[in-house]
């Protein structure tokens, strides 16, 4: 399969934007809220027709053997790995291969670099080789790159995530997710820092969810190709009301406000009859997968 061909698999066919659920927050930070369970995780990705999960490879695993089935939304195989116990959670270490991302049916590999760390120099080696070795096989490759704030000045560090883009693109990556730049401005000049797709990261949880809303449509408005929201969704109280209000937000490109309601008034939840680990996929489901397929 061609790298188009997957990376076509990645973005909406109607909005050409991407709203993926990275979910490999567990090896850095242990067991966390809406993370125990990957088959609900699968559940809501379908539900929603998410364009892919983003998880290491156990998790990967234990969501295929599952018995949700696997019915809309692609898998990218997460590859860097550092844990808080640790003396140094800023250094990630390549942990899979692209060759395992192949034998499990991923259409993507993601690699994390912290820019502006002492172990910069180690992660930009790893996401350099590890698309070259991409580019031999025909997989996207999603830099999530994770810039050390400057708390002096926003605009210095929105410099340095335009900065950042640039050199996930230079080295080769098919696609970048990036934090919140300060402004309309910053976020213009970090997406025309390279030709490739800008993912918005969801950042930490946050209470003030029009702020979140606000901010992602700042960031589309300037020409970012969708989100990549972990915390914001699999930690909220309503991960399916959430989940809802930013694919209508991506995809539908309503407003803010129009976000905002849909997370407060939006009160029809995933029901599911019978076993929670049913193999049919319910009419309700079937439904909302239409709705944004």
């Amino acid at each position: 399969m061609s790298k188009l061909l997957r990376l076509s698999k990645l973005f909406h066919p109607k909005s050409g934007r991407s709203l993926m659920l990275p979910v490999d927050h567990g090896t850095t930070y242990g067991p966390l809220r809406g993370l125990s369970s990957m088959p609900e995780l699968v559940r809501i990705a379908n539900r929603f027709r998410l364009q892919a999960l983003i998880a290491h490879k156990g998790a990967i695993h234990r969501a295929l053997e599952g018995d949700e089935p696997i019915w809309g939304t692609e898998f990218i195989l997460h590859l860097s790995a550092s844990t808080t116990l640790g003396p140094d959670p800023s250094r990630k270490q390549i942990v899979s291969t692209v060759r395992h991302g192949l034998q499990i049916g991923a259409a993507g590999i993601s690699v994390h670099v912290n820019v502006g760390v002492p172990q910069e120099h180690e992660m930009i080696r790893d996401l350099g080789m590890v698309c070259d070795e991409a580019y031999a096989w025909g997989m996207p490759v999603l830099a999530m790159m994770n810039v050390h704030e400057d708390t002096s000045s926003l605009s210095a560090t929105s410099r340095k995530i335009a900065h950042a883009v640039r050199l996930a693109g230079e080295l080769g990556a098919d696609l970048v997710k990036i934090q919140n730049p300060a402004s309309p401005e910053a976020a213009a000049e970090v997406v025309s820092a390279f030709d490739i797709p800008v993912l918005l990261a969801g950042g930490n949880s946050t209470t003030d969810k029009l702020a979140f809303f606000r901010g992602v449509q700042e960031m589309l408005d300037a020409g970012g190709r969708g989100l990549c929201v972990g915390r914001n969704l699999f930690e909220d109280p309503h991960p399916s009301h959430m989940c809802q209000a930013l694919s209508d937000l991506v995809h539908k490109r309503c407003s803010p406000e129009e976000a905002y309601n849909t997370y407060t008034l939006y009160e029809q939840e995933l029901v599911i009859a019978g076993n929670p680990s049913r193999t049919k996929i319910s009419h309700l489901d079937r439904e909302t997968w239409e709705e944004y397929a």
